[in-house]
């Protein structure tokens, strides 16, 4: 369709391009880039539309009209986001999309007035799961184990190295592959080279569902016995599956989730601290380590992680399957946990037992939206978590048997910690407060200066905010009131150097090695603000660069 709305104008009437057009507005597969496209192949006289996309956490609203039209929105609240979308030149047709969350115990009802005319648009509440009922005679297996994919590359492969080892040892389990819509050639002949092996079934969607629609899909496709839902970017260590399994012989344990490199609360540098994924030998020795140093030992979590979560038979009946309520891809197995957690059911952490996770391959940038709106629903519906999660990590009770691992294998293994914030693909702009009332905020390129850590930061940060430029770009941020002065450290000498955008020279340095005070910090900041005082852009508005 995208490609239909880039050349069709000139080839077939209006009204076909148009329709094609809120079609691709429409669809909920199209990316951002196919629906600007589709804004220009609109016909101005169809306008206005109003266009919605059901989504389980929340609604969107696409907003088209011509240009210089007055609309307002009104019943949105602070878990709602308005975004530009597109504006078209061609066609003087402007579009937004509103995102509305579903509130999670009643309908919501949203006001938009284009002039004179008003229309009500209603947000239902979103409908509750319901308990997972399998027939008495469906086929029993030790473990059933599903894992969703889309496509994924040699990380994929991998991992499925991995499992079908397992299977190997463990003739009783069944592995269950859903396809979300894989493209790749590739992926499409390992899966179909797999749906010939013993137990294993390769099933396929009806579209791209996203993890939720993927693992509730393969609940479909299961009989009697416990489930481990996998993601595709895991290694499955040996022995793993027996182990995770000798857990759920506790009738109160529900979940079972084990140690890893990235995996939220059990994450071998501590709760929310991931690491990068080990070399697949260095993931086999971890696991025989930590089977070694803490065999048997169970830890109490507040929920466990989708990543690897064993979930037993009768806890999976009673509560399942995965909840619809979100915008796939995060929390929903925390919605899970807390919903069994209702009915008396524990969830553990396996610390004899490690699987590797590389984290964020399926949804990559998406990450941090899907993150951020699936979070807020999420305490809608529960809103103790947060509190119960906080206490969770300052006491951090996995921290003893999850040091204890790190000591036993220091020998071989060093976790190398790794930014899990994703690069965001647009641009946004951070609204900060100008000298005297906020600090001065100086992007840095590279490293932060070590005296600046150590030194008076406390007091430093009212005064100057030095702010690593890569930060910025990940997030997608420029600074608004800007300027285009940066910093960067130079290690041999320990100067703080200053340039700026359009300058050749070096506008300012300090040094920030050991004994940087606050007064030093003071006429830096000082010196900054004469700098910017002198030159022209200060009278302008414009953003730094990232």
């Amino acid at each position: 369709m995208a490609f239909y709305c880039g050349l069709a104008p000139g080839r077939s009437a209006a009204s076909e391009t148009h329709a094609v057009a809120v079609a691709l507005l429409r669809s909920p597969f199209a990316t951002a880039a196919e629906r600007r496209r589709a804004v220009s192949a609109l016909d101005a006289s169809s306008l206005p539309l109003t266009l919605r996309q059901d989504r389980p956490a929340t609604v969107r609203l696409t907003l088209v009209q011509e240009r210089g039209e007055n609309i307002a929105l009104s019943g949105t609240g602070p878990q709602d986001r308005v975004e530009p979308l597109a504006q078209s030149e061609r066609n003087r047709v402007i579009a937004l999309d509103c995102h509305i969350a579903r509130d999670a115990s009643q309908a919501r009802q949203i006001e938009l007035r284009r002039g004179s005319r008003v229309t009500r648009i209603e947000i239902e509440a979103p409908k509750e799961p319901q308990a997972l009922r399998l027939p008495d005679n469906q086929e029993s297996a030790g473990l059933w184990i599903i894992l969703p994919l889309k496509d994924g590359g040699p990380v994929l492969e991998a991992c499925l190295q991995s499992v079908m080892q397992n299977l190997a040892c463990f003739p009783e389990a069944r592995l269950v592959l859903v396809d979300d819509g894989s493209e790749h050639p590739r992926t499409k002949a390992l899966l179909a080279g797999l749906a010939h092996r013993p137990g294993v079934t390769v099933t396929r969607t009806s579209g791209s569902l996203g993890f939720t629609g993927a693992v509730n899909h393969g609940l479909c496709q299961i009989g009697r016995g416990p489930v481990l839902l996998l993601n595709s970017d895991t290694w499955l260590p040996a022995q793993t599956l027996r182990r995770m399994l000798e857990h759920l012989k506790d009738p109160e344990i529900g979940t079972v989730t084990p140690l890893s490199n990235n995996a939220g609360s059990v994450s071998l540098l501590g709760p929310g601290r991931p690491a990068r994924i080990p070399p697949p030998q260095i993931c086999e020795r971890l696991a025989e380590t930590a089977y070694r140093v803490n065999r048997g030992v169970a830890i109490d979590l507040p929920s466990g992680n989708g990543f690897a979560m064993l979930i037993s038979e009768p806890c999976l009946r009673a509560i399942g399957p995965l909840s619809g309520l979100y915008d796939s891809g995060y929390y929903e197995e925390v919605d899970f946990c807390l919903r069994a957690g209702l009915r008396g059911w524990r969830h553990v952490a396996a610390v004899d037992c490690f699987v590797g996770h590389v984290g964020s391959v399926t949804y990559g940038r998406e990450k941090q939206r899907l993150a951020a709106v699936n979070h807020r629903h999420l305490l809608q519906r529960f809103p103790e978590y947060s509190r119960r999660y906080k206490a969770f990590a300052a006491l951090d009770p996995v921290k003893p048997a999850r040091e204890g691992l790190l000591a036993a294998a220091s020998e071989y293994f060093t976790a190398e910690p790794v930014n899990d914030m994703i690069a965001h693909p647009g641009r946004a702009r951070a609204s900060l407060p100008l000298p005297p009332r906020g600090p001065l905020i100086l992007p840095m390129r590279g490293n932060l200066p070590r005296g600046l850590q150590d030194g008076v930061s406390g007091q430093l940060r009212r005064h100057l905010r030095l702010v690593p430029q890569d930060t910025l770009q990940r997030c997608g941020l420029t600074l608004d009131p800007g300027h285009d002065l940066w910093g960067i450290v130079d290690p041999t000498t320990a100067l703080l150097r200053v340039w700026s955008g359009t300058e050749p020279a070096c506008l300012l340095s300090m040094h920030c090695g050991a004994g940087v005070n606050l007064a030093d910090f003071i006429d830096f900041r000082t010196a900054l603000l004469d700098i910017l005082a002198e030159r022209a852009e200060t009278r302008g508005h414009y953003a730094i660069p990232v």
